[in-house]
């Protein structure tokens, strides 16, 4: 998931390589099997998704595999599977390693549990099927409180934030994610560090908080460079051009630009569907809802309040009304809340531009109320905006 190999992360590939060649000449199988896991997981880190399913296809269990090394095998097919967008595929490779490690003795059971637990929550959540990842996630976190190690126990928060803040519970997702931060600086893992503040900074920013999430996104690109850690880079830059967006200031743009090639090189195609986001929020502010709309036009469901957005600037107003519509109601039965308040807020526009007062009237105050019960202050804000 990075541009290239950097010197600390080329060291443990080499080791690896070393140890699937050596296992191969001995004919050790189920060493062979981990080798081959443990160089897939770092492959979608540093290379290519395609190589590390070379590798475990090749490398596959057999029913007597021990448990233990099943279960890294299925949790390295997860991440792969992530990386390449495959969440239902993840989202099964994940639910494999999970029933694998139950087989697992002793302490290491915690530590493979939560792994697997907190990959499938991840993966279902990408997939569409954010209403089973609560429960999920939140089985995760005794095994990773048990297992005892800050890096793992960082990640399984780190999927419990992201719940939470696709719930609309922003106080609990920024406390989540304080503590997730805490523990990637305590473990010494850079690029956790600067992702968990990258995500920090966004929420931040969706409770107003502009002066906290300048600082959180200033410093996670900062952290990056030079040579940065890794994968986080277009994330770090697509949260402080979330920043300078909301204060309207210069550069975005470019920030964006460098953010997109890093996304591209790495080939994860979730931090390209970041920055992707954030370009088409710019492009909206600028006023050029045609470049926001080819910008989605191979986008899914995730973007459906933008997508609406993008037909009212443009004068499409029925199709704003249409997809804002769908949009608030599948949010609405996912439980998707911010998804939802965004989604309404754009229905209530369109309506009002229809001359449709009464439906707008009562839009607009279902909006309102449920921005404020949340509480989403920046859905607040840009529903007083589009109400003047």
């Amino acid at each position: 998931m990075q541009v290239g190999i950097s010197s600390s992360q080329s060291q443990p590939a080499r080791l690896l390589r070393e140890a699937l060649t050596e296992m191969e000449r001995h004919g050790d199988r189920d060493g062979r099997i981990l080798a081959a896991a443990r160089l897939a997981e770092l492959m979608a880190k540093t290379r290519s998704t395609d190589e590390g399913f070379r590798l475990l296809d090749a490398a596959s269990p057999a029913p007597h595999t021990p448990a233990a090394t099943t279960s890294a095998h299925h949790l390295a097919r997860a991440v792969l599977c992530f990386v390449a967008g495959r969440y239902e595929e993840g989202a099964a490779a994940a639910r494999a390693a999970e029933t694998a490690a139950r087989a697992v003795a002793g302490p290491e059971q915690w530590g493979l549990l939560a792994r697997a637990l907190a990959m499938r929550a991840t993966s279902l959540g990408l997939a569409g099927r954010f209403g089973e990842t609560g429960l999920v996630a939140q089985r995760a976190l005794p095994h990773a409180e048990a297992y005892g190690d800050p890096q793992l126990l960082a990640l399984v928060l780190s999927v419990l934030r992201e719940t939470a803040l696709r719930s609309g519970r922003l106080r609990e997702a920024i406390k989540t994610g304080r503590r997730a931060l805490d523990l990637a600086e305590r473990s010494g893992d850079r690029t956790a560090t600067v992702f968990e503040r990258a995500n920090l900074a966004k929420l931040h920013l969706l409770m107003e908080e502009t002066a906290e999430a300048r600082d959180l996104a200033e410093t996670a690109v900062r952290e990056t460079g030079p040579a940065g850690p890794g994968w986080c880079v277009p994330y770090a830059m697509a949260a402080l051009a979330r920043v300078r967006i909301r204060m309207a200031e210069p550069g975005v743009g470019a920030l964006l630009d460098e953010a997109e090639r890093a996304a591209h090189a790495q080939g994860d195609l979730q931090a390209q569907d970041e920055v992707r986001s954030v370009r088409v929020e710019l492009t909206l502010q600028e006023e050029r809802p045609e470049d926001a709309l080819a910008l989605l036009a191979d986008r899914k469901t995730r973007s459906a309040h933008l997508t609406a957005r993008a037909w009212l600037a443009f004068g499409r107003v029925q199709e704003a009304v249409e997809v804002a519509a769908a949009e608030a109601a599948r949010a609405d039965r996912a439980g998707e809340r911010l998804a939802e308040t965004d989604a309404r807020i754009v229905h209530a526009a369109a309506l009002a531009e229809l001359g449709r007062e009464r439906e707008a009237a009562d839009a607009f105050g279902r909006a309102a109320a449920l921005a404020e019960a949340l509480p989403y202050p920046a859905g607040s804000r840009r529903l007083a905006l589009v109400r003047r």
